[in-house]
């Protein structure tokens, strides 16, 4: 069952949040309503991820560049610090399994990437991809990643081509990227 993550009815003081100066007199429901009427169509499905560094992370990225909603999947709590807040105006969702959310997406018409590199998989670089307007995207964890049941409930396969000498980066950051290229395509 996918179920809302519920922050309560809590207010925050939003002058001494870390909100644009034009939120600074508004209740966090009001800024929440704003922000609805500009997200686009992204959506972030982080797939047991066990940091909570990175499943706070991706709720903030998602609200930087204002996606639709985000999925944890599996896990039922995880600590709110390092959303910085953002948790208050997201749609942030759990379910029990890849395959609930996967079944609903898809009935909403959704694209669904798989986010990982493994190359037996044939993955697409990010960069060259043209995004539907309706794309989601599943992010594994660290390690482990993706098994090869939850890639095959994903229609495609992405990677974040890079430079360097790492082999990957971690799940906060590539939804960061993720997010910035469906902007970039979509904006």
């Amino acid at each position: 069952m996918i179920t809302k993550y519920s922050q309560g009815q809590m207010m925050i003081d939003s002058s001494k949040a870390n909100v644009i100066d034009l939120y600074k007199k508004m209740r966090s429901d009001e800024i929440k309503a704003d922000l609805q009427k500009n997200r686009s169509d992204a959506v972030l499905i982080l797939q047991h991820i066990q940091y909570n560094i990175n499943i706070g992370s991706a709720i903030r990225s998602n609200n930087a560049f204002l996606g639709k909603e985000v999925y944890v999947v599996g896990r039922r709590k995880y600590d709110i610090r390092s959303c910085a807040g953002t948790n208050h105006y997201e749609n942030v969702y759990h379910a029990d399994t890849l395959q609930e959310v996967t079944e609903y997406l898809h009935s909403l018409g959704y694209t669904i990437y798989a986010v990982d590199n493994i190359m037996e998989y044939n993955p697409v670089n990010l960069f060259d991809e043209k995004l539907p307007k309706k794309s989601a995207f599943v992010f594994g964890e660290e390690g482990t990643g993706l098994s090869k049941e939850e890639i095959e409930m994903c229609d495609k396969m992405l990677y974040i081509g890079m430079y360097g000498s790492v082999r990957s980066l971690n799940v906060a950051s590539a939804a960061t990227v993720v997010e910035y290229e469906y902007s970039k395509q979509w904006r």
